[in-house]
């Protein structure tokens, strides 16, 4: 069962280009300005942020115990694949990434600060507006887009596999929730949401993505650059520090080993650098569909053998 849910929750995000019809956040915003009108929310930091992430999460298991109980398979599977879509990341990944190339073999700095804008987090805009080296857009993009296809994809699943649809919702929960308090809490004198739950749902993010980062990680060793990432792999697999996006740009980096500009899929009028970088993203691209592909293969196989 889990391995059809998936399937279908995958085929809708290629039809669609995204999980569109079912993204909708805006009663995740109420919900919060709800929780935190409260005053013994404001006053005792964490129940707030414990309501807001575990509350629909709850509410999900049980809407999923219902259904089950009610139409047996077929009310979890109509439960379960709008639920799984939900959790997925927003936006079209594979369209920003190529509108993305487009106007960076265009030499169109301003085009693709533009494009990117779906791959970076809410904050960073304003650092890759400002920048006007080629290289260092680069860098950032690169980092951006292996995050963006992790937090979309890769985590989703990796809960979903460990503890069903509540996991799939937790994370996804997680991801929105670390954005949303952030956003609100710019003006901290003005907002009611403490900082102590700001920093709670950064730290709280940064631990369930612990697992899913590693298991990436292996994952990008075997079908990409063994050696070169697996050594990476090794030397983070007990780190308490570094953030989910440096450990992933590391994995990466070490994944798709020494790529040149002959790899690139651009004419011969861009730029040697234009198609270095390019050839780079265009290969993460390739190393990171191929870990899924693996990671359904592994569920398959499970599925064939445990049946």
């Amino acid at each position: 069962m889990a391995l059809l849910i998936v399937l279908l929750a995958l085929g809708l995000v290629q039809i669609w280009g995204s999980g569109g019809p079912v993204h909708r956040d805006s009663w995740f915003v109420h919900w919060q300005q709800l929780i935190y009108r409260r005053a013994l929310v404001r006053d005792r930091p964490g129940i707030g942020f414990g309501l807001l992430v575990l509350g629909p999460t709850l509410l999900v298991a049980l809407l999923l115990v219902a259904a089950e109980s009610v139409l047996g398979g077929i009310g979890l599977l109509l439960v379960s694949v709008p639920a799984l879509l939900y959790s997925f990341g927003r936006g079209n990944f594979n369209g920003a990434m190529s509108g993305y190339l487009r106007s960076w073999y265009q030499g169109d700095m301003d085009a693709a600060k533009a494009a990117a804008e779906p791959l970076l987090a809410p904050g960073d805009m304003a650092e890759v507006s400002s920048v006007s080296d080629p290289q260092v857009l680069h860098q950032l993009v690169f980092r951006a887009a292996a995050y963006r296809a992790f937090e979309r994809l890769f985590a989703v699943l990796f809960w979903f596999l460990l503890l069903g649809i509540p996991g799939a919702i937790l994370y996804r929960l997680s991801r929105l929730a670390v954005d949303t308090l952030a956003l609100d809490g710019t003006d901290t004198q003005a907002s009611p949401i403490p900082v102590a739950d700001r920093e709670l749902a950064v730290r709280w993010l940064w631990l369930i993505e612990w697992l899913p980062v590693r298991a990436v990680g292996f994952t990008l060793a075997i079908v990409g650059n063994f050696a070169g990432c697996y050594r990476v792999w090794r030397e983070h697999l007990t780190c308490r520090e570094s953030r989910t996006e440096d450990i992933l740009e590391n994995y990466l980096e070490g994944a798709l080993g020494g790529i040149d500009s002959s790899e690139c899929s651009a004419g011969a009028m861009v730029s040697e650098g234009q198609r270095l970088c390019g050839a780079e993203l265009e290969a993460m691209q390739g190393v990171l569909s191929r870990a899924l592909l693996m990671w359904l293969t592994v569920m398959a196989l499970a599925v064939l053998f445990g049946s």
